[in-house]
């Protein structure tokens, strides 16, 4: 027997779309012992329709935080209220295939040393109600033990893959109790890279599984081409690359030069993220003075800046040339500049 699970919700203006989240996680194979949904201070009727919910069904029982203080915040609530032996974390706008839970279970039966499961990701597009892929494919994860090593040399926000920062873990009860971590409250960007990297610093064990049990919303749909309508954290690669070097700072890296280079490389790689949307943004706005005035207190914004005019131009030379094939139209000047 490999335990219980209680799920952990944090809501937060959901009343939308909570219902599929909590539902998803009703129609498990496997039931969960309980499904904690935190409120967050929400401001429409989220509390209602969880209200609602729990009365169809008693797993379901609705925790309210007393201010608004963001997803970790509300995830330590939750595990502070959580009985189950293991606690799995599900976000408001994303949702569980019905094989999760079983999934996980089926891997802490073949390791009963391990602390810390997640999964692969399946995109979901939410205006089309599609799964369109997954996030890694089958392989990319390793069947073994991930370190604290592997795990940092998988989020170095340089576009050769997932950031396993995405991925939503289940985690041992025991293990946080013993180990008193928890999400860093004072973080609401990147909060589940930080809570990971002091979990498996203080010696968690992670496995991933080479399979897809998590459907993850994207902000926009890959076959509609339309946003998925969702709250999702605003993009903050800023403040991402700031905690990614306090992490370097940290007393548990000292004397660990290379966990301390791959979080240097990390936070340089979000502050090129950061150059890269600050300039499509500014270009789609038109705005050359505060792309100017970002050059002169960035001087690194230079060379990023004319990297996304070469890529921009290269798109737009290839766009020309399969118009001029009759395979695509011809773009307008404001698609041609994009560079996202």
């Amino acid at each position: 027997m490999t335990g219980t699970f209680s799920v952990l919700i944090p809501v937060y203006n959901a009343a939308g779309f909570v219902e599929r989240a909590v539902e998803s996680v009703v129609a498990q194979r496997l039931p969960a012992t309980e499904i904690l949904v935190i409120d967050d201070c929400s401001t429409d009727t989220t509390c209602a329709v969880v209200e609602e919910l729990a009365r169809r069904h008693p797993a379901i029982r609705l925790l309210r935080t007393e201010r608004n203080g963001g997803p970790a915040a509300a995830r330590n609530a939750g595990i502070a209220q959580a009985a189950g032996d293991w606690i799995a974390i599900l976000d408001a706008d994303d949702a569980y295939a019905p094989d999760r839970l079983d999934a996980v279970a089926n891997a802490l039966a073949h390791d009963p040393a391990i602390d810390i499961v997640a999964d692969d990701l399946l995109y979901y597009d939410a205006a089309a109600r599609r799964v369109t892929g997954r996030a890694m494919g089958p392989g990319v994860a390793s069947a073994g033990v991930i370190t604290v090593s592997d795990y940092l040399a998988h989020n170095l926000a340089d576009g050769q893959g997932l950031d396993w920062g995405l991925l939503k873990p289940v985690i041992r009860r025991e293990i946080l109790i013993r180990s008193g971590i928890r999400y860093p409250a004072d973080q609401r960007h990147g909060e589940d890279f930080t809570f990971m990297v002091r979990l498996l610093l203080h010696g968690a064990r992670l496995q991933i599984l080479d399979s897809a049990h998590y459907l993850y919303t994207q902000r926009e749909g890959a076959i509609s081409r339309r946003a998925s309508g969702m709250t999702r954290t605003t993009i903050a690669y800023d403040a991402l690359a700031r905690s990614a070097l306090d992490l370097a700072g940290d007393p548990a890296v000292d004397g660990a030069p290379d966990l301390a280079a791959l979080l240097r490389r990390r936070a340089e790689g979000l502050r090129r993220l950061d150059d890269a949307h600050f300039f499509s943004q500014a270009v789609r706005r038109g705005a050359v003075g505060a792309l100017a005035a970002r050059a002169l207190r960035h001087p690194s914004f230079v060379p990023r800046m004319g990297w996304q005019v070469a890529r921009a131009m290269r798109r737009r030379v290839l766009q020309w040339r399969a118009a001029r094939a009759g395979t695509v139209p011809l773009p307008s000047d404001r698609q041609g500049m994009s560079p996202s």
